[in-house]
């Protein structure tokens, strides 16, 4: 059996989760969920510690730590990204990122159409992906963009369920009725099936932002 923890700070809803494996099959041990209006940063730990309190687990104990990686908040990612990381480091355990919205489609579950999880990017754009209707860990049919909402609805086979926190009508596809927490724990159970498969320690910790910041560096000529 295997420990996993894992922190989602890619949106304002903040998620831990703590998840346990073995044979193929993860169970949720514990998570919790925290809506921030102001920073992952002054909260990320507390809601650690507090969830591995209650499951009786201590850091040391854990295996693995995981991280959403994005798309998503440019600050939100970094933040659980570098937590994971010193947790990692500081224990010995591998550390390892799952996309937010393969979490996203994972934790919503099946639907009748194509999974097309979608959240805010600001500037009137979204962040999207497509994945096929059932599978778990989802297939995906179309990997991360950014852009207008019609987006949702290239690439595909048949009429998409749009999901997640920018889900919203959209001609030509469905829109979930199923609010989609829970987003740390299907990280982990994702992160669970990577390290069956021989993951190695520090996959997909490198952040999938899709925009380039705003503010960068003047290059050298």
């Amino acid at each position: 059996m295997i420990r996993i923890a894992a922190l989602d700070t890619s949106t304002w809803w903040g998620g831990a989760a703590l998840v346990q494996a073995e044979g193929g099959r993860s169970e949720v041990v514990a998570e919790i969920g925290l809506r921030v209006r102001d920073s992952h940063a002054a909260h990320l730990l507390a809601l650690l510690d507090r969830l591995l309190e209650e499951a009786g687990w201590s850091r040391s104990g854990v295996d693995v730590w995981v991280a959403t990686r994005g798309p998503g908040s440019f600050t939100g990612l970094r933040i659980a990204l570098g937590t994971v990381a010193g947790l990692g480091l500081s224990s010995g355990r591998p550390c390892l990122g799952v996309g937010t919205l393969e979490a996203l489609a994972e934790a919503h579950g099946p639907a009748e159409g194509e999974r097309v999880p979608l959240l805010d990017a600001g500037r009137g754009e979204v962040y999207g992906a497509r994945y096929d209707a059932g599978s778990s860990p989802p297939r995906e049919i179309v990997s991360p963009w950014l852009g207008p909402r019609e987006g949702a609805l290239a690439g595909g086979v048949g009429v998409p369920v749009l999901l997640g926190p920018a889900a919203a009508p959209l001609p030509g596809a469905r829109v979930s009725g199923r609010q989609v927490r829970g987003v740390a724990a299907a990280a982990a159970s994702l992160a669970a099936v990577r390290v069956g498969a021989g993951a190695a320690d520090g996959d997909g910790m490198s952040p999938l932002y899709l925009r380039p910041p705003d503010a960068e560096l003047p290059t050298r000529r």
